[in-house]
């Protein structure tokens, strides 16, 4: 019988994110974003500054926004490693978009490319971060 569930674990080094069951998860791939179903082929992956998504064994959608991280897939157990994660819970509408206007307002006056490269990541988390709090995602 073909097993209909995901085993994802999503942790930082601080803690553990989520632990449980999934019916699908969304990554931020670093080469473009990617889904995965159960019974997958096995892949490992690099995870790029964005917006995990899952839907929990309830059909409920759960959004995090991510700065990278890795994946890996195996046998419907995906174990999921992120450099710095934000939730629902860690997010205020203020919060998100005071972060957006002095990331923009940076990147303004980078000057070497270094500087707009890293700035340009941690606008894609600010991004991801304002999707985490919207509904509309």
């Amino acid at each position: 019988m073909e097993n209909k569930k995901l085993y994802i674990e999503l942790v930082t080094p601080e803690k553990k994110l989520f632990s449980g069951y999934a019916l699908s998860v969304w990554f931020p791939g670093s080469l473009s974003p990617f889904q995965v179903l159960p019974n997958h082929a096995p892949i490992v992956s690099s995870l790029e500054a964005g917006l995990i998504k899952y839907l929990d064994e309830e059909s409920k959608l759960n959004k995090l926004a991510i700065t990278g991280g890795f994946v890996e897939l195996k046998n419907n157990k995906v174990s999921v490693i992120i450099e710095k994660a934000m939730t629902k819970n860690d997010l205020t509408l203020e919060k998100a978009n005071s972060m957006l206007d002095e990331l923009k307002n940076k990147l303004s006056t980078a000057k070497t490319e270094e500087d707009k490269q890293k700035i340009k990541t941690e606008l894609e988390f600010a991004k991801a971060c304002l999707a985490v709090i919207s509904d509309d995602y």
